[in-house]
């Protein structure tokens, strides 16, 4: 057992620590019975130099969020052990509560678009030029090797294959385009993975790589998510709160959700890509199969048919190695 956990069950009189899975990542969780509260999470950063970055950034952002955003309430902190007491959120993400009960959709579509309302308007025109998070942008360099790991991930590594010339080019025209249109705080994983529904309330967690982007990026996240396929109805109710904090025409928001779209699309094929190919996780499958249909999806909004020939394609292909393995 990590020595910085029983320090902190002695300082904040905690008991009975249990490990708690998620996504992979280099932080620890730890659910602990708290004596005032029922039960806590412990979250203990790793020491090195990276840690130590991320959990001072996660602190600042944290408190960035709070007025605005519903985020884990930090309840205690130890900076020296890189640790933190937050609240416990319990274990029902939005994945899990549309699953449980689809005829909520709707409702919690909207709460969904509030919340990149949020994010776009009141978060983003506050937020300090000079702010860590302001400061690392999808810059073309960043998009650039965004789409390089989708072409080694998911074409060359997955498909076996190289993407086609003319996607090659057309990504360096969407590329472009973005960072130009960056001036936006995103979130960078706004999913239903990470989104809890507690109470009556969403909450957002997993906040740490926030940075300036398009304002369509969390939008094009959420509403063509990897493990959700949302209704056009509850689409709508995604859009509308942004559209209207933005100020733009509905072909506006379009136009840019088609760029954002694109590029977050190929993004998640590369993580998924790596994720079955270089972690053996195959219940990534079905969030990759999404993911294509997704994309198929853009090319056909764009009367794209080269791109959605490539996707039938590309579809075929992966539900073959699937098969097969």
């Amino acid at each position: 057992m990590d020595p910085r956990l029983s320090r902190a069950e002695q300082r904040w009189k905690l008991t009975n620590p249990r490990p708690v899975a998620g996504e992979p990542t280099t932080r620890q969780y730890f659910r602990v019975d708290h004596p005032q509260l029922g039960t806590a999470l412990v979250v203990l950063h790793p020491q090195d130099q990276e840690g130590e970055a991320s959990y001072f950034e996660f602190r600042a952002l944290q408190a960035y969020l709070d007025p605005l955003l519903r985020v884990p309430t930090i309840l205690h902190s130890d900076d020296e052990d890189r640790c933190l007491l937050v609240e416990d959120l319990g274990s029902t993400s939005l994945e899990q509560r549309l699953v449980a009960c689809p005829e909520e959709e709707q409702t919690w579509g909207h709460f969904a678009g509030l919340m990149l309302a949020t994010l776009a308007g009141p978060l983003s025109l506050g937020a300090p030029g000079h702010a860590f998070f302001m400061e690392r942008s999808f810059d073309q360099p960043a998009l650039a090797n965004e789409w390089q790991a989708c072409r080694q991930h998911f074409f060359q590594d997955f498909l076996q294959r190289d993407p086609p010339r003319w996607l090659d080019r057309m990504m360096e025209d969407v590329n472009a385009s973005l960072e130009t249109r960056a001036h936006f705080f995103t979130h960078c994983g706004f999913h239903v993975r990470n989104l809890m529904v507690h109470g009556d309330r969403l909450v957002v967690i997993a906040f740490q790589d926030a940075r300036r982007g398009p304002a369509t990026y969390d939008l094009a996240s959420l509403l063509f998510d990897a493990h959700w396929d949302w209704s056009k109805e509850a689409g709508r109710a995604l859009m509308e709160p942004l559209r209207q904090e933005l100020g733009w025409s509905q072909e506006a928001l379009v136009e840019e959700l088609n760029l954002s779209a694109l590029q977050r699309t190929l993004k998640s094929l590369g993580v998924f890509g790596h994720h079955l190919v270089h972690l053996n996780q195959p219940q990534m499958a079905s969030a990759l199969l999404r993911t294509l249909r997704h994309l198929r999806g853009h090319f056909q909004r764009l009367h794209h048919q080269d791109g959605v020939l490539a996707c039938e394609h590309m579809l075929r292909l992966a539900e073959e190695r699937f098969l097969k393995g």
